[in-house]
């Protein structure tokens, strides 16, 4: 299977791109900076330089691809905007899908966080637990869902949303 991996210099993307690559697929990762990605070419991944804020750049990585694995996100960053946090966690979904649909692709797969689900009261719970995003992540990982299932509608391709609670382990330099 070829797929794409955005995120795939952070840690929970660049786990799955590796993972995939070791099984035999075709893996392309989208990322912003091609200096910071020598451990996934040496992987055998395809390196597309582009960026999220520019929806010019996906056409390389989407054509020709059978499913988009949606892992960047802008993640907790102390001192800047609301305005980033959109356009990365949210905007950019939106255009992924789009992309995703015009290359070819079958299906995305996006990783929003169970973070949506904000305190919840009476766990355990499930995907239907209500929606309470608590902080500006939380809050744009929801606009983004939304607006993955509505453009998942509009251009007639299959949109799976995942939301994984805290993801940590071996190479993690964020949590532990």
């Amino acid at each position: 299977m070829r797929v794409l991996v955005t995120g795939a210099t952070g840690f929970t993307g660049g786990h799955l791109a590796r993972y995939l690559a070791a099984r035999g697929h075709d893996v392309r990762a989208l990322v912003r900076d091609v200096a910071r990605a020598d451990d996934l070419a040496r992987a055998g991944i395809e390196l597309v330089r582009g960026d999220l804020r520019d929806p010019s750049t996906f056409a390389p990585a989407t054509t020709g691809v059978d499913v988009v694995y949606h892992i960047a996100a802008l993640y907790r960053q102390a001192a800047i905007s609301n305005a980033p946090y959109r356009d990365i966690n949210a905007t950019a979904v939106d255009r992924i899908v789009e992309a995703a649909a015009r290359g070819g692709a079958k299906r995305v797969v996006h990783c929003s966080t169970v973070g949506v689900h904000g305190h919840v009261e009476h766990p355990p719970a499930n995907e239907d637990a209500p929606l309470r995003p608590g902080d500006i992540y939380q809050v744009t990982k929801l606009e983004g869902e939304e607006l993955a299932r509505r453009a998942g509608d509009r251009v007639g391709i299959e949109v799976t949303i995942a939301r994984p609670t805290g993801i940590y382990g071996p190479g993690d330099r964020r949590l532990l």
